[in-house]
């Protein structure tokens, strides 16, 4: 029973490990045909990298060639760029310097017009210049130069006159004063005092004179001018005083102030 049943136990477990082994068979057979569909979709992978090397390879041939085309065709172009430039570049220095010396022509005739137009107003002016200098006087200025004149004339006679009527008094003065002295026999003695005198010491009993006598109008007298007299004036001719003969006893007549009024012009 023992055997019947270790029997029993082991066509069990054998049934078992039989069913395994069809599973693991099955499952193997399915991972055989996973790895053979891997395997083909990992050539099919390489044809496709290597297909897509060679595309690459050609691509990069391509984008090199364009590239050196590309390069080349911007050298002409800027070939031809740098010619048209340096042509427009000639053409317009030619027409800066044609249009530099026109200015330049211009110029020199304008400054040469300029020059004769000076000239010609230079001269203008000398004769407009010698035309006032040489000009005729206006009415109203030679009015005025006469009217001036006049005054002129009518001041010099005033002065004149004021002279001569100072000279008179002058003269007048003279001769009171020496009359005066002829009759009441006085000799003054006229001066200033000097405060720059020395003072004399207090023991000195000898008097001092602080008076500087200084010339005054008596000094005209000693000129010698006179009828005769030393210390006379001549007397003024036509005059009422002079011609009366002195007398002690009679005072002198008053002076006769000039008939006519001092007048003073002033121009305005």
């Amino acid at each position: 029973m023992e055997l019947e049943r270790s029997i029993d136990i082991s066509r069990r477990q054998s049934k078992e490990h039989m069913c395994r082994i069809t599973d693991l068979q099955e499952e193997l057979r399915h991972r055989e045909h996973h790895i053979s569909d891997l395997d083909k979709e990992v050539q099919h992978l390489h044809e496709n990298i290597n297909a897509l090397t060679k595309e690459l390879e050609f691509k990069g041939k391509e984008i090199l060639r364009i590239r050196s085309e590309s390069n080349q065709q911007i050298r002409l172009h800027e070939q031809d760029l740098n010619k048209r430039l340096e042509k427009e570049l000639d053409v317009m220095t030619a027409d800066h310097l044609r249009e530099k010396n026109i200015m330049r022509a211009d110029f020199n005739k304008t400054n040469e017009l300029l020059k004769e137009i000076n000239a010609a107003l230079q001269v203008s002016l000398e004769e407009m210049e010698e035309k006032y200098l040489m000009r005729e006087s206006k009415p109203e200025d030679i009015q005025m130069i006469t009217e001036l004149k006049a005054m002129l004339t009518e001041r010099d006679q005033v002065i004149k006159k004021l002279i001569e009527d100072n000279k008179f008094y002058q003269l007048e003065l003279v001769n009171r004063e020496t009359n005066f002295n002829k009759v009441f026999n006085s000799n003054p003695t006229v001066g200033v005092i000097n405060p720059l005198a020395k003072q004399k010491k207090k023991n000195d009993k000898s008097p001092t004179n602080r008076f500087v006598s200084v010339p005054n109008l008596s000094a005209l007298e000693s000129s010698g001018v006179g009828n005769g007299h030393p210390n006379r004036l001549d007397p003024i001719p036509n005059s009422p005083v002079h011609d009366i003969e002195f007398n002690s006893s009679k005072p002198l007549p008053q002076p006769v102030p000039p008939k006519e009024p001092k007048t003073f012009l002033r121009y305005q």
